[in-house]
């Protein structure tokens, strides 16, 4: 037995690297594309940080959103693929899509239409609103495009081919930091255009990460390059058989996001200073994180591999294996963020009240990390690349809902905490989560083959 899970874990770490080493690197460009866009528009001021950070919490929504769909159908992609049944997976692929573009239709017509809705629930800042609602109509009009490279990376890593997402991020990262150079600060001739230009930047790479992926996948021919009939070819029968594992994901991610999303409403509602600082400790943390996301989303696919091939003792210790390095390698990046924290924030333009709120808020998610870190593997990876998608929904629903959410209204405004207090507060869901999740994931309830007997 000691043999076995030996070279269980050596056989496991092999394949983790070969897999995460190009999603890391890929998760590694879409996060400094990011963070590069927060840390050039902090160069102009507070106001601009707070404009851009609050249109990109209704982005951040409609991005989790997107991702609960295509992880859901990928969770069904990666067993297939463990099972090696094309036919399905092209299926899979027209149905994700399907879901992507009518979930998306909705946030493309608020981001067009109705953009200062958005903004006043998060500010009453008149130029918050004002520029945020700019910087968000013109990037709701790549929301189309980001619907079908979202669902083609999201199977494509499901079935071990991690390579093509990678490259289509990497001109998309070059290109955004190029023209956001051109148009936020006015180089070469261009216009100084600021926050607006910043908005042009994302959407123009946006378009470019598609039309590339799209294209080096019909130009190779990879497993998932279908055509529109083979990606309706599937039946009720099928599609309910999806919907009922993919529904509780969608939900997660739903009602994961809401909760996140009021965090920052009370975070905003503090004062432009307060989100200002969150928006940037956030950008941190995500950059802090990237390590973390190649082993996050190529452990869930080799967990799905496993269990698709008839392999569930060995999904289990992908699992442990899984987790253990993942909170060893949290607890590292927690005290590289708590320590660094003086030499990161001196790159902003901050007033002394937001460079106080942003150094307290790293020491805050830096000592959360490991807990945060651990939670998101289990659920993400372990949970849901097992099947057992149900339990995560469970997790996240009560967590959020029923701690984080009374928690941050109750800090901010019965208490009056600053902004760095009701965080910690609210960092207390994580700790209900850890406490109900590994004794879910030590029971191997949430091994679930979905694709057994086809």
């Amino acid at each position: 037995m000691g043999k076995y899970i030996n070279q269980t874990n050596k056989n496991f770490i092999n394949l983790l690297f070969k897999l995460a080493l190009p999603i890391t690197l890929q998760n590694f460009l879409s996060s400094s594309m990011a963070f590069m866009d927060t840390l050039m528009i902090g160069q102009l001021n507070e106001t601009a940080i707070a404009a851009v950070g609050v249109a990109n919490q209704f982005v951040f929504i409609f991005i989790i959103i997107q991702f609960g769909i295509h992880s859901g159908v990928a969770i069904f992609t990666a067993q297939y693929w463990g099972k090696k049944d094309l036919s399905q997976i092209k299926k899979l692929a027209g149905i994700g899509l399907m879901a992507g573009l009518a979930v998306g239709s909705i946030f493309i017509f608020v981001a067009l239409v109705i953009p200062n809705v958005v903004m006043e629930l998060f500010s009453k800042d008149t130029q918050v609103i004002v520029l945020g609602s700019e910087y968000l109509q013109i990037v709701g009009i790549s929301f189309g495009i980001t619907v079908f490279s979202f669902s083609y990376m999201n199977n494509l890593r499901s079935m071990e081919i991690v390579k093509a997402p990678m490259y289509a991020s990497l001109i998309a990262v070059v290109l955004n930091l190029l023209l956001n150079y051109l148009l936020i600060f006015g180089k070469l001739g261009f216009p100084a255009m600021g926050v607006k230009g910043a908005a042009i930047a994302t959407c123009i790479s946006r378009f470019i990460e598609g039309f590339a992926l799209m294209g080096m996948i019909y130009w190779k021919k990879y497993p998932i390059a279908a055509s529109i009939s083979e990606m309706l070819d599937f039946d009720m029968v099928f599609l309910k058989k999806v919907l009922a594992t993919c529904w509780p994901v969608f939900l997660n991610e739903v009602v994961w996001v809401t909760g996140v999303s009021l965090y920052n409403l009370v975070y905003a509602r503090i004062g432009t200073q307060s989100i200002a600082a969150v928006n940037i400790v956030a950008s941190i943390e995500n950059f802090m994180m990237i390590p973390f996301f190649g082993m996050f989303f190529s452990g869930s696919i080799m967990i799905g591999n496993s269990i698709g091939a008839g392999k569930p003792d060995e999904a289990y210790l992908y699992g442990k294996f899984l987790l253990a390095v993942q909170f060893s390698m949290a607890i590292l990046a927690g005290g590289i963020m708590i320590l660094g924290r003086e030499v990161v924030l001196s790159f902003y333009n901050l007033s002394e009240v937001a460079y106080m709120n942003a150094y307290h808020l790293m020491f805050v998610s830096g000592m959360a990390l490991c807990i945060k870190i651990t939670n998101f593997t289990n659920v993400v990876s372990v949970l849901r690349g097992g099947g057992d998608t149900r339990f995560g929904f469970f997790l996240d629903l009560t967590g959020v809902w029923c701690i984080g959410v009374p928690m941050a209204f109750f800090a901010a405004f019965y208490l009056n905490l600053p902004v760095y207090w009701v965080m910690a507060l609210v960092m207390t869901e994580e700790v209900y989560k850890l406490g109900l999740g590994i004794p879910r994931f030590l029971s191997r309830k949430w091994i679930k083959n979905l694709v057994k007997n086809e």
